[in-house]
């Protein structure tokens, strides 16, 4: 009987894997805005999705750059001191690659799986990528795309997130559970989120290094859940008041507000308390702080770019 239960779980995620990426597929045509990320140095504001092109823009959101992409760009990550972008992308010929903005160097990233990846960050000292891809594969590359190390998410197929620790060279996965794991690829924990099966697909480490949030996607019956966890991965607080999924969180420098990206731009302190809401036409997907923590940009399902002052409020929309 548990192992008919064991099969019966795997089954049903494979089923909402596949019904995910479905309607990833079928959203297509919609031309979402999935991703966007701030330079470090606050001058420039790196967005991608489906429209065939990662676009650079100012802090006045005047466009400054554009790359033809082909189809959809899942993530785009700054690296943490220089003018260098990581970027992911899927559902496309063209790889994932890094990008230099000062000499318009463009690396390849090889062994990434054909159906592409959605999880990318750099480690503490920007040394490292990680690039989590969609056959549940985690790979490690230095700061020239040299693949360094490739190794296996446990037993799921797709990963939506990976994040590294504030201040070691250890690292979170997300997608049916949380999986934490070292440099070398072992495995040192893994965690189911919540009873129900439903996939997870942000997480944002607190620059403390003490404790991290996560969002999960949620479905008809269960609501999607914001949770903060202790370093240890024990739960914290479970929060369920959003209507949509928690597609991108992100702490700002100071690290005493963390923004989600839902049904509406929410504001969080660092215990789970919500500070602010900003209302939207329709749902967030990427979201960032600039360098000073009194701006916040986001992109979206029907292609808006909104800039926001840190309590939420509108301050400009790109239709």
């Amino acid at each position: 009987m548990r192992y008919c239960n064991g099969l019966l779980s795997i089954l049903y995620f494979l089923i909402l894997i596949f019904c995910n990426q479905a309607i990833a597929q079928n959203n297509i045509s919609k031309e979402i805005l999935w991703t966007t990320d701030w330079s470090p140095n606050g001058k420039y504001i790196a967005i991608g999705g489906n429209v065939d092109s990662l676009k650079i823009y100012n802090k006045k959101l005047e466009l400054f750059k554009s790359y033809p992409i082909k189809n959809t760009i899942t993530r785009v990550k700054w690296h943490p001191t220089k003018n260098i972008i990581a970027v992911a992308t899927q559902m496309s010929d063209e790889k994932s690659f890094i990008l230099n903005l000062e000499t318009n160097e463009k690396i390849e990233l090889n062994d990434i799986s054909p159906d592409g990846a959605r999880g990318v960050d750099w480690n503490y000292t920007g040394e490292y990528l990680g690039i989590a891809d969609n056959d549940g594969q985690i790979l490690i590359y230095d700061i020239k795309g040299k693949l360094i190390r490739k190794f296996i998410n446990e037993n799921t197929k797709s990963i939506t997130a990976i994040e590294w620790h504030p201040k070691k060279n250890i690292f979170i996965t997300v997608s049916d559970k949380i999986r934490f794991f070292d440099f070398e690829g072992n495995l040192l924990k893994t965690i189911k989120h919540r009873s129900e099966d439903v996939l997870l697909l942000s997480i944002a480490w607190h620059k403390s290094g003490n404790f991290f949030v996560t969002g999960d996607y949620g479905d008809k019956k269960d609501k999607s859940l914001l949770q903060y966890w202790n370093e240890k991965g024990e739960l914290v607080k479970s929060i369920d008041i959003s209507k949509g999924e928690y597609r991108n969180l992100a702490w700002n420098k100071k690290g005493d507000r963390l923004a989600s990206a839902s049904d509406a731009l929410r504001i969080w302190n660092t215990k789970g308390n919500l500070i602010s809401e900003g209302k939207s036409k329709d749902y967030l997907w990427g979201v960032s702080w600039n360098e000073k923590g009194d701006r916040i940009i986001t992109s979206s399902l029907e292609q808006r770019i909104i800039l926001w002052n840190n309590n939420a409020k509108r301050i400009k929309t790109i239709e």
